[in-house]
Order: C-alpha cells, then structure tokens, then sequence
C-alpha cells in the first residue's frame, strides 16, 4: 500500500520544518515610506498629498464639498430629458404593463393638469419663480442696499436681520410643521409598541392645516403634551440612539416653527419700519403686497398642486411601483432636482412641466439675473438664462440669451429633424422679439449635437473653488 500511495519518509533536514529561516532586517510593514533613523537626516516622504483616498484608506477625503458639488453636476442627468423620457417614452409601457395602478393614474392626473392656455403657461412660470426665490421684491431691494451701506447704525442692522429670520420662519410654517410631522412619526417608529401608541396619538391632535402665522395652539399642544412625554421616554430608557437623534431634529424644527408666529411678525415689521431709512424708502403698498404674499390662500394655487403631484409620482416612482426597470429615471429625476437646490448653485432655476396648445413640454431654465458678460457700452444689468426644453415629437432644444436693455443676443440648438425649417424658425423668433418690444444684438442658430452642461454656459459656477475646504 505504501509503494501504490508513493508515501516516502523525507530525509533528515529536508523538511520544511527543519529549514532555518534567514533574519528579514526588513520592517514589519513595507508600507512604511519613511522609517525614522536618529543618526541621520530624513528625506521628505514619498507619499502623494491625495495617496489617502485610495482603496481601504481611512483618511478623511482631502477635496472640498463644492468640489464634490461640480462632480455631481457634470454626471447628474438633464431633468428635463429624464422627465421627458418617463412620462413619453415610458408612460405608455407602464399604463399597458397593469403593473402599479396608482402610479397610472397620477401620471395620467399630472399630464392632465399640465394643460395650460397662454394666461395660465405665464400663470404658472411666475408660480415657479415665486415658489424658487423668496427675498425678491423692490422691498427686498431696499434691505439689500441699506445692509450694504457701511454708514448704517449696528441698531439697524440687528432689526433688520430679525425682521428678515421672521419672515423666513412664517412663509415655512407649513413646509416646518410638514418636518415635525416627519420627526415625530420617525421617533414613534423607533420607540417601544407601547410608548409609540401614546406618542401617536399625541401628533394625532396635532392641527396639519393650520395657517400661516397660526402657531399658538400646535406649539401649546408641543410644549405641553409632547416635549414632556419625550423627556420622559428618554429619562426612563436611556435611549441614546435614533431616538434621540430624531428628538434632535424635532427640537430644531420646533424652534423655527415657534419663530414664525403672526404676533411676532407684526412686532418685527413694525421695528423694521420705524428706523428711519427704512421708512423713507418703503411704501404703503410694498408693506400691503409684503403681507398679502404671506397671508393669501395658496392651498389651491396650481403650481403648488402641480409640484406635490410630481413630488408624489417620483415617491411611488422609487418604490418600484412603475416597475424596478424604471426606478433609476424616477432617481435621476429627484437628484437632479435636489442638486439644483444646492447651497452652491448661485443660480435661479425653474421646472415648468406643461401641455401647450396640445403639445406636451418639459423645460427646464437657469437664469443668472446679474451676468458678468454684460456690454459695456450698454448701462444696466445683464441676465443670462439657459433654457432647456423638450417638446413631444419634436424633440429636444437648448436656447442660450443675454439680455441687456431690450437688446438680445441669442444661441439655439433645435433637433436634426427640423434643420429644414431652419429659416421658418429665425422668422418665427424675430416675429416674437418684436412682439415683446426685443431686439436682436447677434442670433446664432444650429443643430443641437450634444446638451450643454450648465458649467459650460455659467462659467460662475466654478467661483466656489475659492471657498474654503469644509470637509469633515
């Protein structure tokens, strides 16, 4: 048996076991550029300054956020094509797949809702704006100025920026009640069955259709009921973890919330217009169209509608509702929109969804309203927008405008398809220049071969390389 398994005895000395292994002088880790030696001088170390980003690496990411930012922008999807995609392209697979009616139906809802006449496309773009930019106004104008004025008293200054955190607290008393909500309910899920129920029913007598300005009776209920059922929860378990964490986020949205009461507005209005440079600048109806724009009823305003509506197709979108197949639309959708909400994005930009004149339209636009590529043999201002927007079966337009005192210079992009109504299209578009009092100071049109990246046309954006590195 020995011979057939060919099983020897090794030699003496011929074993592994017996071999004598040299002495490595060598460290213990040959990742080690730069060993100390005290009898000599170091040389600098080989490492590169981002060698700590590599793979397995644990050293904090030595780029910036805003430099994070700009990645993210150049990869993002064009929100508007991914729109465009989903509800005619894939609209009509979902509807005929049977798979996730709901989503069908509020699809089919948005699409409906989206069809405007001339006074209601103009309607909703100023909804749109109203909805991106709340500091606008000649009201707002003149805070900027006199907050620019190195003369003005520290006094001043200070009511100014109260006035300014108050108003900011009331326009989001739904948007901060909407937060709490959240906060609350993320805690009851997180808690003990027992001390969940009790929790739930305390949010439950929670008023979610309140008023702006009308905070007295939510925060009473808070301040009486709910914070002292935290605290004690907290006293008692000890929980330390996600509860606590969202108690946190809760107490921040509560005090923003108890910031944006109507008695306290009213007190910060009128110590805002009693200094002097306020009031004699201000006017009667500026304080009137102030007040009317926070207290006038927006529940039913289309564009609100319109926007929960999306915001409610995208939620049901990433649930796979509309099929896992087309969950990465609904995800570029949302991260686009999210990244143009970015603290870095120095830019206004505005969603418009709509069905004009039987055409279905996304578009979307990035207006810079104080450009630096102003004429300067022209006086004013300059704004330059960036206009992107796909139109069912005609396909996909970018439109670049400077505009500067009535003067307009302009670049279009339209889809291969139409290069032979190239001149029909120069003629409709001097047709409507003229018609809004416009002139055209240059006008380049040319097939559209690859969308633009917004980095390309606002070159601003890339400002923030100055800032400083934030990264934690």
């Amino acid at each position: 048996m020995a011979d057939i398994l060919r099983v020897t005895t090794p030699l003496t000395g011929q074993d592994a076991a017996s071999r004598i292994r040299p002495n490595s002088q060598e460290p213990a880790n040959s990742n080690i550029n730069n060993v100390i030696n005290p009898n000599r001088v170091p040389r600098n170390d080989s490492k590169g300054l981002y060698n700590d980003q590599e793979t397995n690496k644990f050293s904090p990411n030595l780029k910036s956020n805003f430099d994070t930012f700009l990645q993210k922008l150049a990869k993002t999807p064009n929100m508007s094509m991914e729109a465009a995609k989903l509800f005619f392209t894939r609209y009509g697979s979902i509807i005929s797949s049977g798979m996730g009616e709901g989503i069908a139906s509020d699809m089919a809802k948005y699409l409906e809702m989206m069809k405007v006449s001339d006074a209601e496309l103009l309607a909703l773009l100023k909804g749109m704006q109203n909805s991106s930019v709340k500091f606008t106004g000649d009201f707002f104008d003149i805070l900027r100025n006199l907050m620019s004025n190195k003369n003005i008293s520290p006094d001043a200054k200070s009511l100014i920026l109260e006035f300014l955190r108050r108003y900011d607290a009331i326009t989001a008393n739904n948007h901060t009640l909407s937060n709490i909500m959240s906060n609350l309910n993320n805690i009851a899920d997180r808690m003990m069955r027992s001390s969940a129920e009790q929790l739930r029913q305390l949010i439950s007598s929670l008023d979610t259709t309140a008023g702006k300005g009308s905070v007295d009776q939510n925060l009473s209920n808070m301040r009486e009921n709910i914070i002292p059922f935290l605290s004690k929860y907290i006293s008692q378990t000890k929980d330390f973890g996600s509860v606590r964490d969202n108690i946190s986020l809760f107490i921040l949205n509560f005090t923003r919330y108890e910031m944006g009461g109507r008695e306290a507005f009213s007190e910060a209005l009128n110590s805002l217009l009693g200094i002097p440079e306020v009031a004699s600048k201000v006017t009667n109806n500026m304080v009137a169209e102030l007040v009317d724009s926070i207290f006038s009823n927006t529940q039913g305003d289309h564009t609100r509608v319109l926007q929960d509506q999306l915001v409610n197709i995208i939620t049901k979108g990433l649930d796979g509702q509309a099929g896992y197949q087309n969950t990465q639309v609904f995800q570029n959708i949302l991260q686009s929109a999210l990244l143009n909400e970015s603290v870095y994005m120095p830019l206004l930009h505005l969603m418009i969804p709509a069905d004009y004149h039987g055409r279905q339209m996304f578009s979307e636009i990035w207006v810079d309203p104080d450009s630096d590529e102003r004429n300067e043999k022209e006086n004013g201002n300059a704004a330059k927008l960036f206009v992107k927007f796909d139109i069912r079966d005609l396909g996909f337009f970018e439109m670049v405008l400077l505009v500067q005192n009535s003067k307009v210079d302009m670049q279009l992009f339209y889809p291969e398809n139409l290069e032979p109504m190239k001149a029909q299209i120069k003629d409709g578009i001097f047709e409507i220049m003229e018609r809004n009092d416009l002139k055209f100071r240059s006008y380049m049109a040319d097939k559209c071969a690859q969308p633009k990246p917004i980095s390309e046309v606002f070159p601003k954006l890339f400002e923030g390389r100055n800032m400083v590195n934030v990264t934690v």
